[in-house]
């Protein structure tokens, strides 16, 4: 069987999906904040959430025995795909802005170039253009399915609210070691509800999927949301900045609490931990480049890295084992090919 690539798949998603984002750029007075508003819809990500739209959209919409299309039309999901991309730009901003982050998609932030308050501002309208997409959306479909779009895309984001927040809580808090399970629980509101579920969910409602193939989407996508998060946090301590499109060990100068921080705090020496806690304790202008490569240096000498990688592998193997067994009915299509790859992929990329 010819090996899929992933990436390149998720490029040839992009154009539908883009095409439906720039009817909704405005174009028009004040000029300065609406440049804001469409400046990280340019970047263009990899559009991994809305390809994930597309491609449940598709594979859910066979029929298990017959391989005839059930009552939706993959086709109409390109406007709840873009809707989906933009709540990733505004995030973007917001989060930006309270990690207080330098780079984006190889560029500076939009808090490091207009401010905070402009660039929160900036998210706030790209948030109004969402629900005004998905509204539409509403339109296009002209039933409930319409209305459950609307309704999950609700629910999801403000599960990743509630992940945003204890994230940030323990910052606040300067709470520095956070026990596995806790993390786990942040992620699965913050990455794979939002990263996986949600879209996944989409597509599936899109599709006309039966309420049970909609409800163990996720048994399998909690597992593949852990695989990426913690693969994500590996590679943002490894990948240099260009490769990435972030400053290389922004984690560490933001203070965000991993499995690696974790494991390098449960096996390093009482003095090397007290000296990481204090780091960790400091605002971000407070740290310094020495704060950052020592930290780096007892990750490495502890394996921590190594050990949040084994454990990214290990629950990329699980989601995979889980989506072969609750999508055995559907029919072997490319789309499903490509997910499959897909949970594979987010343990194997390198930005």
């Amino acid at each position: 069987m010819h090996k899929i690539d992933f990436l390149s798949e998720l490029g040839r998603l992009k154009r539908p999906i883009w095409k439906e984002i720039k009817k909704y750029l405005p174009q028009k007075s004040p000029t300065g904040h609406y440049e804001m508003v469409r400046d990280y819809p340019l970047r263009r990500g990899k559009y991994f959430r809305p390809g994930l739209v597309l491609l449940a959209a598709e594979m859910f919409a066979c029929s298990p025995k017959h391989g005839r299309r059930r009552g939706g039309n993959p086709r109409r999901a390109a406007l709840a795909a873009a809707a989906m991309q933009v709540s990733e730009d505004w995030l973007l901003i917001h989060d930006d802005a309270e990690d207080h982050s330098h780079k984006r998609r190889g560029l500076p932030t939009l808090n490091e170039m207009h401010g905070v308050e402009l660039a929160i501002n900036a998210g706030d309208a790209l948030h109004m253009i969402m629900w005004k997409m998905l509204g539409d959306n509403v339109r296009l479909f002209k039933d409930k399915t319409g209305w459950k779009i609307f309704d999950t895309m609700n629910d999801v984001l403000l599960k990743a609210t509630e992940g945003q927040y204890l994230e940030l809580k323990w910052i606040r808090d300067k709470k520095v070691l956070v026990p596995q399970k806790e993390y786990l629980d942040m992620i699965k509101r913050k990455t794979a509800y939002y990263t996986m579920i949600g879209p996944l969910k989409l597509g599936a409602l899109i599709a006309g999927a039966s309420e049970k193939d909609i409800q163990t989407i996720e048994k399998w996508s909690v597992p593949f949301g852990y695989a990426f998060q913690i693969w994500d946090d590996c590679m943002n301590l490894k990948t240099s900045d260009k490769k990435q499109g972030k400053e290389q060990a922004g984690d560490i100068w933001e203070g965000k609490r991993t499995i690696i921080l974790s494991h390098a705090l449960l096996h390093c020496s009482s003095r090397e931990r007290n000296r990481m806690e204090k780091i960790y304790r400091k605002e971000r202008h407070q740290k310094t480049e020495q704060d950052i490569r020592y930290i780096l240096r007892l990750m490495r000498k502890h394996g921590s890295i190594a050990h949040a990688e084994n454990i990214a592998r290990r629950f990329s193997k699980k989601a995979g084992a889980l989506f072969n067994k609750h999508t055995a009915h559907l029919k072997d299509t490319k789309a499903k090919q490509i997910i499959r790859a897909g949970i594979d992929f987010v343990v194997q990329r390198e930005a």
